[in-house]
């Protein structure tokens, strides 16, 4: 049985191949998200980099992980598009939080957090299944690199105005946006169209500073871990997971190093979910999405 597993993201598409279990194959390609690159475009992008990972062999099953994918429209087309390209294979595509779960929990109940650019917390128990956040910059990402990037610049609009004073944190925004003045923040906000990664990209400095005792970058960082421990506990209440111990995987850049951050979601995450085993680590989405596609290949 020939299964392949696809994690197709905003920065590039990553396939995996397995013949009996045993992977045998990995290729990269273009990114693939389909709200930003569009449902043609993804489909493509995640096709070819199918075509070369698997070479000469044909799939039986396939389950993609796309961003973006978590609409049931956009999951419907992109599965009609793949199964096109190869008409004898089983075919699913989900959005990437669930082949993220099941990169780092790969079986039974359980919830992962991913907190990068973006936040989306996503659980699973049984039949349920419960994504909570990933809304983008405009609506949610709540405690993601984004959100606390765009507090610090917030803030510094206040030390413009005279109603805060400055510090390491505000100068900080002032020299990544090259921003010294009230028009030349107006300018790198409005002027330039918000770019959500150059905002997140203020994170690990702010970050940093909480570690060292900015208690500006301090207050910025414990929102945070709230706000994500908030995610947490959404997903799970909506999984009906309270009243157990799951495990919780953490995911993604902003969580990757220990720090001030991880400490006081840790922290919350003990005082909540007692019993909970806590899981960090580098897992690949497209692990998780490759033993989806053997579970669904495999004999009844």
């Amino acid at each position: 049985m020939i299964a392949i597993g696809v994690d197709a993201g905003g920065t590039a598409t990553v396939a995996a191949v397995s013949r009996t279990g045993s992977a045998i194959r990995e290729a990269t390609g273009p990114a693939a998200n389909a709200t930003t690159a569009g449902v043609a475009a993804s489909a493509a992008a995640i096709v070819a980099t199918m075509r070369t990972a698997l070479g000469e062999d044909r799939p039986d099953s396939v389950h993609a992980g796309v961003a973006g994918a978590g609409r049931p429209q956009v999951a419907h087309e992109l599965e009609a598009a793949i199964a096109q390209a190869f008409p004898s294979a089983r075919v699913v595509v989900s959005d990437d939080a669930s082949i993220a779960l099941r990169a780092a929990i790969p079986a039974g109940p359980g919830v992962i957090l991913i907190a990068g650019t973006g936040s989306v917390a996503y659980a699973e128990n049984g039949g349920i299944h419960a994504l909570v956040g990933g809304h983008g910059h405009l609506l949610g990402d709540e405690g993601s690199a984004f959100a606390l990037g765009m507090a610090a610049v917030r803030l510094y609009a206040r030390v413009l105005d005279g109603r805060a004073a400055s510090d390491d944190t505000t100068n900080l925004v002032a020299r990544a946006l090259r921003a010294p003045d009230r028009a030349a923040l107006h300018a790198a906000i409005y002027d330039a169209r918000l770019d959500p990664a150059a905002i997140a990209a203020l994170a690990s400095s702010i970050v940093a500073f909480a570690g060292k005792g900015n208690r500006t970058s301090t207050k910025i960082v414990q929102d945070a871990a709230r706000d994500l421990g908030d995610l947490i506990k959404a997903a799970l209440r909506a999984a009906q997971l309270t009243e157990g111990s799951p495990p919780i995987a953490l995911a993604g850049g902003l969580l990757r190093d220990n720090s001030l951050l991880t400490f006081l979601l840790e922290t919350r995450i003990t005082g909540d979910f007692t019993g909970s085993e806590i899981l960090r680590g580098g897992f690949e989405p497209v692990r998780g999405a490759l033993r989806l596609a053997e579970a669904a290949g495999a004999p009844a």
